[in-house]
C-alpha cells in the first residue's frame, strides 16, 4: 500500500508543483477528460506524415497502479491533418487497450482502462493512417 501512495504522490507532483500546462491544447484536452478526474500527466505529439506504415512513432512509458481506474483523452490541434490514437501495451507486448477499432474504423476521444497489475506500461500514440498532425493525450485518474 506504501507503494502505491508513492506512485500516486509521485504522479501528482505536476498538480501540487503548478497545474498544467499553459499550452491553450493541453488546457482544452484536460477540460473534456471530465471533472471525476484528477489530472496525472499529458503527452504533447507532433508528427510529420510517415513515409511508411508499421508501428506507432511516438512511444512513452507509464506506471499504472492495480485496481486504479485510468482515462486517457485525445485531442487534435484545428489544424491537425490527422486524428491522435493511442495503444496502451503492458509489459508482455500484449495490447491491453486502444482507442480506435481496426475492424470497423471507429476512434474513440476518450478511453478507460481498469489496471489489473501494478508496472510499467507503454502508451503509443501516432495519427491514424500514419498522417501528419498535432494532438495532446492526457491520462487522468478516475475518482
Amino acid at each position: 500500500m506504501n507503494k502505491l501512495a508513492l506512485i500516486l504522490l509521485v504522479m501528482s507532483l505536476p498538480l501540487i508543483a503548478g497545474g498544467q500546462s499553459g499550452d491553450p491544447l493541453v488546457s482544452k484536452c484536460v477540460m473534456s477528460a471530465g471533472s471525476n478526474v484528477t489530472y496525472l500527466k499529458d503527452f504533447r505529439v507532433q508528427l510529420g506524415k510517415a513515409s511508411s506504415q508499421g508501428e506507432f512513432r511516438y512511444k512513452q512509458v507509464f506506471a499504472l497502479s492495480k485496481n486504479m481506474k485510468y482515462r486517457f483523452t485525445l485531442c487534435n490541434a484545428s489544424e491537425s491533418g490527422g486524428e491522435l490514437i493511442m495503444k496502451l501495451i503492458d509489459d508482455t507486448g500484449r495490447t491491453v487497450l486502444q482507442s480506435f477499432d481496426p475492424k470497423t474504423g471507429k476512434t474513440y476521444p476518450t478511453v478507460e482502462f481498469t489496471c489489473n497489475k501494478t508496472g510499467t506500461y507503454k502508451i503509443l500514440f501516432d495519427f491514424r493512417d500514419f498522417q501528419q498532425g498535432l494532438g495532446v493525450g492526457v491520462v487522468s485518474l478516475v475518482k
